[in-house]
């Protein structure tokens, strides 16, 4: 089985609780992915809204893994940030890019300098465009998840690379980290994906039946080479029924037996994932 999953975060939760990538308290690792024949993995360094020094957490977060990860096969890694309260400035930009960094979520729940969060009325600033002027230069996808409604219209405006890393249907599930259908249709018309979050609280009911209710609906707006995996583990607490990435054949069998055939569930598995990352691969 191939995979590719857009959002865990594994760095965050490894220098937090000082624990090793092959810890089986984990979500992640590679003995729980030993099944995958394949496995591309994006792993956010998460930066908390009221982080002090963000720009010294992050690279200490960053540092931390990549020392851990050295040597390991596989999974190909795509380094992500969650929380761009480090960025004060254009010029942190180019330097996230040469650590590795190929999307970026704008902010979290909060707000900062950039723009605002679900929890938040705040816009994309005047700042805050100069930074997506900057991500696009550079290549770096412009992550939508997190961003409260102006925010994201604002920033879908201008992001050359835009896409939702983790967040779900607000047709399904009213919370309001969820798209609503004209934001979904806005990440599809500018060749976006959006990956399907397992956390409960952004479902509805049962955590498989949800997501396939949430792939119905993208699939009945004619996305299906816009559906794409979030997991968001090891970032949030998981129903047991896929709170680990050794859970994921289930997923897979059990939207096979509602009848999505093997060539959809590899393209939402890992294709149009892969897709929209090799548009900005020359850069790496």
């Amino acid at each position: 089985m191939r995979f590719f999953d857009l959002h865990a975060d594994t760095p965050y939760l490894c220098f937090e609780q000082n624990i090793a990538f092959n810890d089986f308290r984990l979500a992640v690792t590679p003995d729980k992915a030993d099944f995958l024949t394949e496995w591309r993995q994006c792993f956010a360094v998460f930066v908390r809204d009221d982080a002090e020094n963000p720009y010294s957490y992050y690279n200490e977060v960053l540092r931390d893994f990549k020392r851990q990860i050295s040597g390991i096969k596989k999974p190909k890694i795509y380094y992500t940030l969650e929380g761009a309260s480090l960025i004060d400035s254009t010029e942190k930009v180019f330097k996230i890019k040469k650590d590795g960094i190929r999307a970026v979520t704008l902010t979290w729940n909060g707000e900062n300098k950039i723009a605002g969060g679900v929890n938040s009325q705040k816009g994309l600033s005047p700042f805050g465009a100069e930074v997506i002027e900057a991500l696009n230069k550079n290549k770096i996808c412009c992550d939508l998840s997190h961003l409260n409604k102006k925010s994201f219209f604002d920033v879908t405006d201008r992001a050359e690379y835009p896409f939702a890393s983790h967040s779900n249907c607000s047709f399904i599930c009213k919370n309001p980290r969820n798209l609503t259908d004209e934001q979904i249709k806005l990440i599809a018309e500018r060749k976006g994906i959006i990956g399907l979050c397992f956390y409960p609280q952004f479902l509805s009911g049962e955590v498989f039946s949800s997501l396939y209710k949430n792939i119905y609906h993208l699939l009945s707006k004619g996305l299906e080479d816009n559906i794409s995996v979030g997991s968001d583990f090891d970032g949030a607490l998981m129903d047991k029924s896929l709170d680990g990435i050794d859970k994921i054949p289930a997923l897979y069998g059990y939207l096979e037996q509602k009848g999505l055939s093997k060539n959809l569930l590899d393209k939402i598995f890992y294709t149009n994932a892969l897709k929209f990352f090799d548009k900005t691969e020359d850069m790496i």
